[in-house]
């Protein structure tokens, strides 16, 4: 029986309407859907266990008990950016630090620019950030984040050395970090990917 129900409702729209209505299995459904991809996502960014399992349960803890005045059109953009804004919220504490440059970040399937990014002045400011980069410094930077080539492709392009390509984008992460700090380089960190 159970599992016929959780067949039955297992569209987003009518798992979100069945949970505000106070349907308890809608909402362990959505939970068990979830869980897991809220968890990755933000250990991909922390790399801290416990940190993560904290996030998530608090997400999941605040949809059920907001249930019926939360405004969601889309449960994953919810999530996503639920996710997304409680990363930060551990960031700033100081509880965890992320090295948000060094770390190979996926971002999760169907992922878009208006979720990443949320304000033109944020566009702006990281834009700043980038050209006060040394010429070199921001061009190589620039070819690696923004066009997405690989070192040996932006070597190949300036005609210098892979090692001084490596070199500069280490110059480049290190003067960012320290000219916007931990919650702007996440952001920069989406930014630049996209």
């Amino acid at each position: 029986m159970m599992t016929e129900e959780i067949t039955d409702i297992a569209d987003d729209k009518q798992l979100l309407d069945r949970m505000k209505a106070g349907d308890r299995l809608a909402f362990e459904v959505i939970y068990s859907k979830y869980w897991s991809k809220l968890y990755i996502y933000a250990y991909n960014i922390l790399r801290e266990k416990h940190s993560c399992e904290d996030i998530v349960q608090e997400i999941m803890t605040d949809l059920w008990i907001r249930r019926d005045v939360l405004q969601i059109e889309s449960l994953k953009a919810f999530f996503l950016t639920a996710t997304r804004f409680q990363v930060l919220k551990v960031i700033r504490s100081g509880k965890v630090r992320s090295d948000f440059f060094t770390q190979d970040h996926q971002l999760p399937e169907g992922y878009n620019a208006e979720q990443a990014i949320h304000s033109k002045d944020i566009i702006s400011i990281v834009d700043e950030h980038i050209s006060q980069l040394p010429a070199k410094c921001r061009e190589i930077f620039t070819l690696s984040r923004k066009e997405q080539l690989s070192n040996r492709e932006i070597a190949k392009k300036l005609g210098i050395a892979q090692k001084t390509v490596e070199n500069q984008i280490t110059i480049a992460i290190r003067r960012l970090r320290s000219s916007l700090g931990d919650v702007l380089a996440f952001i920069l960190l989406f930014y630049t990917i996209l």
